[in-house]
């Protein structure tokens, strides 16, 4: 009897892990309607291969997933609002602050929720670190980070500014 009930928690397992990794359908129909499967292939580089948020703060869950651009394997993340299916792409060819247009570098992301950022500063001259500023964050953002020896170096908090989105860079 033990041997059928571990193939049914195992069997149970797998369905909710592949539930919880598929992506919504509202979000994949945008990304079909919009004709990014053309140029963009959705990712899985990072886990997990989505998160959802209200980015924008439109009482909405807004989406962001993992892409990679077809033609030259360039790495990056599509942003789609929920409400209004407008979409963002960073990286993947398309150049984004200083992640540029590659996102290769990447080896974590999260959903960033905390009300305060430091955002690190730079001398324009030289490049060197000069400082951080405080920034306060109203909504959630995404924070993008590249790791040496287990530790985060640098990275970047991707933020809806009512505008656009811009980076928040973090580390060296």
């Amino acid at each position: 009897m033990k041997p059928a009930l571990l193939i049914i928690f195992l069997l149970g397992t797998c369905v909710v892990h592949s539930q919880t990794n598929a992506l919504p359908s509202w979000a994949l129909n945008v990304f079909r309607q919009k004709s990014f499967d053309k140029k963009y292939m959705l990712a899985s580089f990072l886990k997990p291969s989505y998160w959802q948020a209200d980015f924008n703060g439109d009482n909405h869950q807004d989406i962001v997933v993992l892409i990679t651009e077809k033609q030259t394997k360039k790495k990056g993340i599509l942003l789609i609002h929920n409400n209004t299916n407008e979409c963002f792409v960073l990286g993947a060819g398309t150049k984004f602050g200083n992640g540029g247009d590659d996102f290769r570098w990447a080896d974590q992301w999260n959903v960033y929720s905390k009300k305060i950022a430091n955002e690190t500063q730079f001398d324009p001259k030289t490049g060197d670190v000069i400082g951080g500023k405080k920034v306060k964050l109203s909504r959630p953002g995404i924070l993008v980070e590249d790791y040496e020896d287990g530790a985060a170096l640098a990275g970047m908090i991707i933020y809806w500014n009512g505008k656009k989105y811009i980076e928040i860079h973090q580390g060296e």
